[in-house]
């Protein structure tokens, strides 16, 4: 029969037994799903609440849609040029009929006519010109017909941070915008919109900053010609605006903007009269809680995130539960610096069913701060690799095939979502823990599994058995893949802890077993980095990385 419970300390203490496993958050195997439908939930009401969800980059609207047609062929305002085809048709006392190029010098030729001068008119004028030039010569009984058939085309190359670079085709009266949508627009996240290069003969012609198009309409406008390229250099310092706020976009800021740029942008509600405002510094978390004046004179970083909020969701925080017990709620707004033992006596569970002992709290700014330091060792890992040393011709095309491995192996490594899991049970004692907002209070189902994952032939979830050894759930997962690593391995308990162990490890119920791969025959620097980094993914996201 299932009993409901009130966490309390006492009872918690009493009953308390490490039991080592993991809510299962691997590339190989999933939980339960009613532990995977339990993370949702909360992940889920925690977002409702404190718009965890990534806020879309300011400019992206810009290039959502279908790329707009050419201007020339659509605007009676586009100035005629060199290349363009006009279509004349006279018949009366004069007949014509033809389709002819403006030529370098502005020209139209028309037999019996003469030139007819077109430059700098609009296709809108084309008509009322070739009507006068001919009226000059044929001065009765002739009706005329004038219309541009095609503009004359002219390439213009996109590089750097755009979705399709390349070259395109387009017409001379067509602007920055038009180019930018035809290369599917900007990369979010990577490319700036403050400052978008148009080059010519490899020299700046112009600098646009979207921005100003955006927020008041203002695009220079700039003559292309064939040849020219507009280039989009990486972004500048992003930082994200949610709550309450009217605009809540992800924006480029320059170094050293402060929050009062910020402000202006995003534009708060009436309401909002404070920022809680996270981070980095230094490669360490930072929180800081500011009231909108006090943060009108804070410098901003790259990635900090400001979260503008009414007053009485200042002295608040929202903390997310994940757990299958549906007598728990799974989001509480608890008063700011709360413990995890205040939360806790709040909580209602089955302890029939969930394992008390396993509790761990998954927190953003240790996430974080995982990332930053994975970040830094892919970086180190590409830098290695650029400055390795090639000795012959033999040695340099070598080199450059392990070049363009390991850059598929960086690529889907900074895909990697760290969990930014703190472990609080040691030893059989629950460590009581001061809250953050937006931390993800696990508490998972009690089990009897193993789950093995990685380098294994047949991955899977296996019946716990009494002083079985690790290599015994890897002989039931099939054994070991040839790339196997066979001596270190990385276990995640279930109260969240991640460790490295060897083939004497004897496994606990619960416990998710890591096979990784072994690190190919490379320099001994490009080695090491590259098995650091697999044992770094493995302790910060539970997953195995394929070399």
């Amino acid at each position: 029969m299932t009993m409901t419970a009130l966490f309390r300390l006492s009872i918690f203490v009493a009953c308390l037994c490490v039991t080592q496993a993991s809510p299962w958050q691997t590339a190989y195997a999933q939980g339960s799903a009613d532990e995977q439908q339990a993370a949702q939930r909360a992940r889920g009401a925690l977002a409702a609440i404190t718009q965890e969800r990534r806020a879309p980059v300011f400019g992206s609207q810009l290039f959502s849609g279908s790329p707009a047609q050419s201007r020339a062929t659509t605007d009676p305002s586009y100035r005629l040029q060199t290349g363009d085809r006009v279509a004349v048709r006279a018949f009366g006392a004069y007949n014509a009929d033809l389709v002819d190029e403006i030529d370098q010098n502005g020209m139209l030729f028309v037999p019996e006519v003469g030139p007819i001068n077109l430059s700098g008119r609009t296709a809108g004028e084309l008509q009322q010109q070739v009507e006068n030039a001919v009226s000059q010569t044929f001065t009765q009984n002739v009706r005329v017909y004038a219309t541009l058939v095609s503009p004359g085309s002219i390439t213009v190359y996109l590089a750097g941070d755009v979705n399709q670079p390349g070259r395109f085709i387009g017409g001379s009266n067509d602007d920055v915008l038009y180019y930018l949508s035809l290369a599917g627009g900007i990369t979010q996240e990577r490319g700036s919109y403050r400052e978008v290069r148009v080059l010519r003969d490899g020299r700046l012609l112009k600098s646009i900053d979207l921005y100003r198009f955006l927020l008041s309409g203002e695009l220079p406008q700039v003559t292309l010609r064939s040849g020219d390229t507009i280039f989009v250099p990486p972004r500048g310092p992003l930082v994200s605006a949610l709550g309450d706020v009217l605009a809540p976009y992800a924006y480029e800021m320059s170094k050293g903007a402060q929050g009062e740029f910020l402000t202006s942008l995003a534009r708060p509600k009436h309401d909002a009269t404070d920022v809680a405002l996270s981070g980095s510094r230094n490669g360490e978390p930072f929180v800081r809680y500011l009231s909108i004046q006090e943060f009108a004179n804070f410098t901003l970083s790259d990635g900090d995130e400001a979260e503008f909020r009414a007053d009485v969701f200042s002295r608040n925080i929202a903390i997310a539960v994940e757990t299958t017990s549906r007598e728990a709620q799974a989001l509480y707004v608890v008063p700011r610096n709360a413990s995890l033992l205040d939360l806790l006596a709040q909580i209602e569970v089955d302890p029939s069913s969930v394992d008390l002992s396993s509790i761990h709290v998954n927190r953003r700014s240790v996430a974080q701060q995982q990332k930053i330091a994975l970040e830094a060792s892919l970086d180190e890992l590409e830098r290695s690799v650029l400055l390795a040393p090639a000795f012959n011709q033999q040695a340099a095309q070598a080199l450059q095939a392990e070049a363009a491995a390991i850059g598929q192996f960086v690529a889907r490594a900074r895909d990697a979502v760290p969990l930014g899991t703190v472990t609080v049970v040691e030893d059989g004692l629950l460590k009581n823990l001061t809250l953050e907002d937006g931390d993800v209070i696990v508490i998972p189902d009690q089990t009897d599994v193993i789950l093995v994952a990685g380098e294994v032939l047949a991955p899977g979830a296996f019946v716990f058995g009494q002083r079985t050894t690790l290599l015994d759930y890897v002989d039931r997962a099939g054994g070991f893949r040839d790339r196997a690593n066979k001596s270190d391995f990385v276990v995640r308990t279930r109260s969240g802890a991640t460790f490295k162990v060897s083939s004497s490890y004897v496994p606990q119920a619960g416990d998710q077993i890591l096979v990784l791969p072994r690190t190919p025959n490379k320099t001994y620097i490009l080695a090491r980095d590259l098995t650091q980094i697999v044992f770094q993914l493995a302790l910060a996201t539970a997953t195995v990385a394929r070399l």
